[in-house]
């Protein structure tokens, strides 16, 4: 069974009432958190007002900042998103729906909706709010801080690990 969650933002002039977009699929924190910091980083270029603005687009069947142009989806109406995710689309008798509008709902009443956690982004902070499926706070990340680091940033030089005193040394030829 998948996970479902809600990923958008609050109103700035009343931060208990959510504007966010429906996720189908690996709604769970440890999936979200860091598929948003990659999105921010690359589809958003570290802009939180760009990240809401994408994922304010359309619901989702997921998110993926791995996605591109070319990525292919088995169900009539979906369509990637380079940079963010695959969108959620749904037929009737064969046709393709309209989309949803963006979903709109205080904080107090998120019991009600089909979601076990609620994302929040705060563009003003570029941080990510945690709610569980009844509203309730469970945490706040930095975006800049659930990034994983890169391979190369991870890398020792070879000519600085410890292999490298026991590995064999060119020799100079001599002509």
């Amino acid at each position: 069974m998948s996970t479902h969650c809600f990923v958008g933002t609050t109103d700035p002039a009343n931060p208990h009432l959510v504007y966010a977009r429906f996720v189908l699929l690996d709604g769970y924190p440890t999936v979200v958190v860091p598929a948003l910091a990659a999105i921010w980083v690359g589809h958003a270029r570290r802009d939180a007002r760009v990240l809401s603005t994408a994922i304010l687009a359309s619901d989702w069947e997921y998110l993926d900042p791995a996605i591109t142009a070319a990525t292919e989806s088995g169900f009539a109406g979906q369509r990637p998103v380079p940079g963010v995710g695959m969108t959620l689309a749904s037929t009737t008798d064969g046709a393709i729906d309209a989309a949803e509008p963006v979903t709109v709902f205080p904080l107090s009443h998120a019991r009600h909706l089909d979601a076990e956690w609620i994302y929040l982004i705060d563009p003003l902070t570029a941080t990510v709010a945690v709610h569980t499926d009844d509203g309730q706070h469970v945490a706040r990340y930095r975006l800049a801080g659930c990034l994983h680091p890169s391979p190369a940033s991870t890398r020792t030089p070879a000519s600085r690990s410890p292999a490298a005193r026991h590995a064999p040394q060119p020799v100079a030829v001599q002509r």
